[in-house]
C-alpha cells in the first residue's frame, strides 16, 4: 500500500516537464475563453443579436471554463514551484485556504456541465414550444436558470468538503484518488446529475420529434433540424467530457485492486479536465451557427438602387 504523499518520491524532472505542459495548456484555455468572452461583450451580442439568449448561455459556459482554469492555474503554480524547490516546507501550502480553494474549484467545474444542460433545455423549448417565446426568448428565465445552476453546483460540492475529503497532496489540495468513498460520491454529484439531466432532455426531444414530425411546417422542419443537431452535439460534448473523467476512476480501481498508483496520476487528472473542457468548448464554438459571427466579418448587403435619369442637357 502507498501513502497519500507517495508523490514526494516521484522523479522531479518528469514532474517539472508535466507541470510545464499543464501550465501551458491552462494558460491557453484561459486566453481562449477570455477572448471569446470579450468578443461576445464587445460585439454586443447580448443586446443587439436576435439570438441574445443563445449568446448569454454561451457566455455562461465560457465564464465557467475561464474561472475553472484560473483555479487550476492556482494549483499548478505551487506544484511547479514545489518541484523546482523540493526543500520548500509543505506548511506553506497545507492550509485551510488550500481546502477551501479545492471546494471553490469544483463549483465552476459543475457549472460547466450544467451550462450544457441549460443549452439543451433551451433547444428543447424551441422545438416543443415554438409559438411560446416565454420559454426560449425570455432572457430572465435563463438568468434564473444560471443562478439555480450556481446554487446547485455549490451545494453538490459541499458533502465532500464537509466530510473533510479535500486533502493535501503534492503542493495542492484535492480529493485523493485513493479515497474510494469520495471518488464515488464526487462522480455521482459532479458528473452523474448534470449528465443524466442532459441525456433525459435529449431522449424526450427525440421522442417528441418522432411523434410530431408530420405536423411540422417546412419552416419548423428547418428550425427543428438545426436545433436537434445542436442538441446532439451538446450530448456528444458532455459524454466526451465524462469519458475524459474516466482515468481518475480507473486509477482508483487500479489502486484498490493492485495497491499501486502512479506518481503521474495527479497530472493525468488535471490534463484530462483541461483538455476536455478546452477542446469541447472549441468544437462547440466552430460548430454552433450563432457563434460563428464572433470571428467572421459582417457581410455588407448591397442594396440595388434605381438610377434616376433626368432630362439630358443639350
Amino acid at each position: 500500500m502507498i501513502s497519500k504523499n507517495s508523490t514526494d518520491n516521484a522523479p522531479l524532472v518528469p514532474n517539472i516537464i508535466l507541470d510545464c505542459i499543464l501550465l501551458s495548456l491552462t494558460i491557453v484555455a484561459i486566453l481562449k475563453t477570455s477572448i471569446l468572452i470579450l468578443l461576445i461583450l464587445i460585439r454586443r451580442q447580448l443586446t443587439r443579436s436576435k439570438d441574445k439568449v443563445l449568446f448569454f448561455l454561451s457566455l455562461n459556459m465560457y465564464l465557467s471554463i475561464f474561472v475553472f482554469g484560473l483555479f487550476v492555474l492556482d494549483m499548478i503554480i505551487p506544484m511547479l514551484h514545489g518541484h523546482l524547490h523540493p526543500n520548500t516546507p509543505h506548511s506553506i501550502y497545507n492550509t485551510l485556504w488550500c481546502r477551501w480553494k479545492a471546494y471553490f474549484a469544483i463549483i465552476p467545474l459543475i457549472c460547466g456541465l450544467y451550462s450544457y444542460t441549460i443549452q439543451a433545455f433551451y433547444r428543447f423549448c424551441r422545438i416543443v414550444f415554438p409559438s411560446q417565446p416565454y420559454f426560449h426568448g425570455n432572457i430572465y428565465l435563463y438568468i434564473f436558470a444560471i443562478l439555480l445552476e450556481i446554487i446547485l453546483s455549490s451545494i453538490q460540492g459541499l458533502p465532500t468538503f464537509l466530510m473533510d475529503d479535500y486533502e493535501y497532496e503534492d503542493y495542492h489540495c484535492q480529493i485523493l484518488m485513493t479515497n474510494w468513498r469520495s471518488v464515488c460520491l464526487g462522480a455521482v454529484l459532479l458528473w452523474l446529475l448534470p449528465v443524466t439531466m442532459t441525456i433525459v432532455i435529449y431522449i424526450y426531444t427525440v421522442r417528441y420529434i418522432r411523434r410530431h414530425s408530420l405536423n411540422f411546417t417546412v419552416r419548423q422542419h428547418i428550425r427543428v433540424q438545426r436545433d436537434f443537431t445542436v442538441i446532439k452535439r451538446i450530448l456528444l460534448i458532455v459524454l466526451f467530457i465524462v469519458i475524459f473523467g474516466l482515468p481518475t476512476c480507473f486509477t482508483t480501481i487500479v489502486y484498490y485492486s493492485f495497491g499501486f498508483i502512479g506518481w503521474w496520476a495527479n497530472h493525468l487528472s488535471f490534463l484530462t479536465f483541461i483538455v476536455s473542457f478546452t477542446s469541447m468548448s472549441t468544437i462547440q464554438t466552430y460548430y454552433s451557427p450563432h457563434l460563428r459571427v464572433l470571428w467572421t466579418k459582417t457581410r455588407i448587403r448591397i442594396v440595388p438602387t434605381v438610377a434616376i435619369i433626368g432630362p439630358s442637357r443639350t
